[in-house]
């Protein structure tokens, strides 16, 4: 998945959270078993991108580290 597919995911997630949270007075139990889905999916996103950025992060550090002729540098893992 792209970067402006998953963020286009993410923004059409938050809206139908948002909507369902509009009527959050009388919210029905299939709405708020919605509510907790997309909440979940948001969550699962979120931490797909960080990882995607930790691990970008990492190999960069590794390139740069190969290309000045130094070891690896240590992973903060």
């Amino acid at each position: 998945m792209n970067d402006n597919s998953m963020e286009n995911k993410m923004k059409d997630m938050l809206e139908s959270l948002y909507t369902i949270c509009l009527g959050a007075d009388g919210v029905a139990a299939q709405q708020r078993i919605q509510a907790r889905e997309n909440i979940d999916a948001l969550r699962m996103l979120c931490a797909y991108q960080t990882f995607d950025v930790e691990a970008t992060r990492r190999e960069i550090a590794t390139l740069r580290a190969l290309i000045k002729g130094k070891k690896k540098p240590r992973r903060k893992d």
